[in-house]
């Protein structure tokens, strides 16, 4: 108690001064203004805090949950449906902003989630959060982990009416009916205000004792994997779990629990496990500022965000007051004069023109001066000021940039990164919130495992739980947190980073319906509505022109198809007339024998004239008769080989057309074939 008691009494300063306490401030520091000054207060560290949790409040973090070691990704997003809807229902984000706030101001404040049995379902309860003030609750003050899986013990206290008790403990009625509501013989924690209600007095106490303790339990044990792992279900689905799954046994360990007692005024109403799950996990959440316990002052442990600012709080509003005072114990009106210089001393208390004042004679206009109100020392003014500076200094908050209101042009992206980087001697207090959000978001879905049937859990999800929603064998997760669409600040720089995107591509990327819906403005399901009628109209046009591109491009296609079919039937004819070519050869060929065998017999016959000629012209006259012979027969020689050369070119570029046609071009289908066997056919007749 002494050692909690230190932070209870520096959280009560805060939370004082964060409130705007004067008299207590003056008390604190034992040296303020007067006690007639007292009701003067202005609080400036109200705007630092708020700052931040404005902040926090705008960019809220969702829960999720993704698969891990191998389990089902469609488990998880289950498990995330669940939870969101939850947390959306309930007020659940809201609850943790409030807790962000409470440790801003006062350093430190316990989580709890809990089913609450009295909603819309009795049977199985409403997944809820509650937030233990500063002043509420007693924890082990030796704990270091952030998750508290070294405390030992926690104790809470609240106030409740003798009605609510008997609503609470139905099964102990005939025990509370005789208890007195005496809440200043049994309430311990005397920073809680219902001690200092003595006009009051149907409270009672109850106390919730949390403290760790160890159990035996039944688990599974893979020899081949040397692990443990955990079960859903009783011993049926053990033995289900034990004669499908190979290499499973069963063993009994001794694990860590929590277990609770509750306590009514003096009388002990509960006592066992926790009844949410049965797990070592801590059923509370801290949600800190500063906590430090390597520290060996236990009023330095816990610190807020008050803290850094009560000092320049206080000699701010100090130095404002005798500012003040000083203006007004001034003389600023009125006239000095010696007695009898003034012959009309009443026009001296007139105001406005037209007054005239005359100095009596024997006087000089020296003896009559107007009174200059003096000014308060432009040095107060600077320390004041200096002061009021200090207090955001102290906070770690720079005013000039916090926002980036003087840049108008920037676009959103830009805005969101500046103010994260002004945002960078608090990411720090970020990151732990965002820690304790994820032990929140672990404990809630602990709760719904292991307490909502599966027909519950398929109305809350709108389908089906997978087979592996309540197994602890192999269902792994983490939980993550992240910033999603939970504000209408969010939505709003959802819907301004869309419109940036169309902008930097200079094209619709993403259509008007999907930006429209995260905006903040009045008849959005109309304009979405209209939006996507016009998206569809759209559509159908684009549609429409597709196919007539499509046709256009088919027909293109088939011409070409054509054309390509025509050159390949073109090809085979001249195929064909190759052919017959080769036959006109052939006969040329035998022509040409028979030219020869012709040729040889005149050439016989010329010889023998020439043997004639001989005798009778002379050898050199048949010499010459010879020679024009010889070159007869060369010419004729030539032109039969260029003949033949020329068929064989013709046939060899015939066969190659046909080769390139016929094998490159794509067949069209049966189209193709019947045009190949239509053009074939004149092709064999002319064979």
């Amino acid at each position: 108690m002494p050692m909690e008691s230190a932070r209870w009494n520096q959280s009560n300063i805060d939370t004082l001064f964060y409130a705007g306490a004067q008299d207590f401030v003056n008390r604190y520091f034992g040296g303020g203004p007067s006690l007639s000054k007292q009701q003067y207060y202005f609080n400036i560290c109200q705007q630092p805090i708020n700052m931040i949790t404005g902040r926090q409040r705008q960019h809220r973090k969702g829960i999720n949950y993704q698969c891990t070691d191998g389990s089902d990704p469609q488990t998880t997003d289950q498990y995330t449906k669940l939870i969101m809807n939850s947390c959306q229902k309930e007020g659940i984000h809201e609850q943790f902003s409030k807790s962000c706030e409470l440790a801003a101001v006062a350093g430190k404040n316990l989580l709890q989630p809990y089913l609450d049995f009295t909603g819309d379902d009795p049977a199985q309860g409403t997944l809820k959060v509650k937030i233990w003030e500063y002043n509420s609750f007693l924890i082990d003050p030796f704990y270091r982990n952030p998750d508290m899986s070294d405390c030992q013990f926690i104790w809470c206290q609240e106030y409740i009416s003798k009605q609510e008790a008997e609503s609470r403990f139905p099964d102990k009625i005939t025990s509370i009916k005789p208890m007195a509501g005496t809440p200043q013989r049994y309430g311990s924690f005397y920073f809680l205000p219902e001690n200092y209600n003595m006009a009051r007095n149907d409270l009672m106490v109850l106390s919730y004792v949390w403290y760790k303790w160890k159990k035996k339990k039944k688990r599974l044990y893979s020899n081949s994997r040397n692990q443990f792992f955990d079960f859903a279900g009783g011993d049926g689905q053990l033995e289900h779990i034990l004669y499908h799954i190979e290499d499973m046994e069963e063993v009994t360990v001794e694990t860590p629990c929590w277990k609770l007692a509750v306590v009514l005024n003096d009388q002990l109403m509960f006592q066992g496990d926790n009844p949410l799950w049965d797990g070592p996990e801590c059923p509370f959440i801290s949600v800190d500022w500063n906590y430090d316990p390597h520290i060996n002052h236990f009023d330095l442990r816990n610190r807020s965000l008050t803290r850094t600012m009560r000092d320049p709080q206080f000699l701010f509003n100090f130095k404002i007051i005798n500012n003040n005072d000083i203006a007004a114990a001034t003389i600023n009106a009125g006239w000095k004069r010696k007695i009898g210089a003034v012959a009309n001393e009443d026009n001296l208390k007139k105001a406005g023109q037209g007054w005239d004042v005359i100095v009596n004679e024997g006087y000089e206009m020296t003896d009559v001066e107007k009174i200059i109100p003096s000014a308060v020392p432009e040095s107060d003014l600077a320390l004041a000021q200096q002061m009021n500076d200090l207090i955001f200094k102290t906070a770690g908050i720079d005013l000039e940039s916090w926002s980036g209101q003087n840049d108008k042009q920037i676009s959103s992206l830009t805005l969101l990164l500046k103010q994260d980087a002004n945002l960078m001697v608090f990411q720090k207090y970020f990151d732990q919130w965002d820690l304790s959000l994820k032990l929140l978001g672990e404990r809630l879905l602990l709760i719904g495992i292991n307490n909502w049937n599966a027909e519950k859990v398929k109305m809350m999800i709108g389908e089906e739980p997978t087979p592996f929603f309540y197994s602890k064998i192999f269902a792994k997760y983490n939980t993550v947190v992240e910033e999603g669409l939970l504000t209408p600040t969010q939505k709003n720089l959802q819907a301004q980073q869309l419109m940036d995107i169309n902008a930097a591509f200079g094209r619709e990327v993403i259509p008007p319906s999907m930006i429209i819906k995260d905006m903040n403005i009045q008849g959005k399901a109309q304009i979405v509505e209209f939006l996507k009628q016009q998206e569809e109209q759209a559509s159908h046009k684009q549609a429409e022109m597709e196919d007539l591109q499509h046709a256009f491009e088919d027909a293109k296609l088939k011409e070409l198809y054509s054309k390509a079919t025509a050159n390949i039937a073109r090809a085979r004819e001249d195929h064909s007339r190759s052919e017959s070519n080769l036959g006109l050869y052939e006969e040329r060929l035998s022509m040409i024998e028979r030219n020869r065998a012709m040729s040889l017999a005149e050439k016989q016959k010329a010889l023998t004239s020439l043997l004639d000629n001989i005798e009778r012209f002379g050898e050199i006259e048949v010499e010459h008769s010879q020679l024009q012979l010889d070159i007869q027969n060369q010419k004729m020689m030539q032109e039969e080989e260029f003949e033949k050369k020329d068929v064989e070119r013709r046939t060899e570029s015939n066969k190659f057309l046909q080769e390139i046609l016929g094998g490159v071009l794509p067949k069209p289908g049966g189209q193709q074939e019947q045009m190949q066997q239509q053009t074939q056919q004149p092709a064999g007749q002319l064979q």
